[in-house]
């Protein structure tokens, strides 16, 4: 299928931003688009399984996920179970405030109907990313005026 990647400026510091996006409680819980995720296990190195599906469709995709241990600036997740799954969010300081960008990649297994399925699942799931990134930059930019 490829991947999808998106982008979204955010008017918040690199800091504030990625206080967001390298938590995966934190950053699942905001996207809402994230159908259904809950954390599995926690390994000894920070590494976090979780089982994650996203709504493509009338379909979730998605399974078992594995988050590397915490990095500074970036989330990422590659599947161990179920659909063939992968996706990186991360920040890059940019002016006064943050590029926020966000890529997926999904594999459907089968010759063409594996073929078909990704072709018609690249631009619903390229809705979700934009509208994930924009529920985080909203987060993001107005939490501190609800405390």
């Amino acid at each position: 299928m490829g991947d999808v990647l998106r982008s979204v400026y955010v008017r918040r510091p690199l800091d504030e931003v990625c206080a967001v996006i390298t938590d995966p409680a934190i950053a699942f819980s905001i996207i809402g688009d994230f159908g259904r995720f809950a954390k599995i296990a926690e390994m000894p190195d920070g590494a976090q399984e979780w089982d994650l599906f996203l709504p493509v469709g009338t379909v979730h995709i998605g399974g078992r996920v594995l988050v590397p241990p915490r990095r500074p600036d970036e989330l990422t997740w590659t599947s161990i179970r179920g659909t063939h799954n992968h996706a990186r969010v991360w920040a890059t300081a940019e002016g006064a405030g943050t590029q926020l960008n966000m890529s997926i990649g999904v594999t459907f297994v089968g010759m063409i109907s594996g073929w078909l399925a990704g072709l018609l699942a690249k631009d619903i799931l390229a809705r979700h990313v934009q509208a994930s990134l924009e529920q985080l930059r909203h987060h993001i930019e107005y939490a501190a005026l609800l405390d």
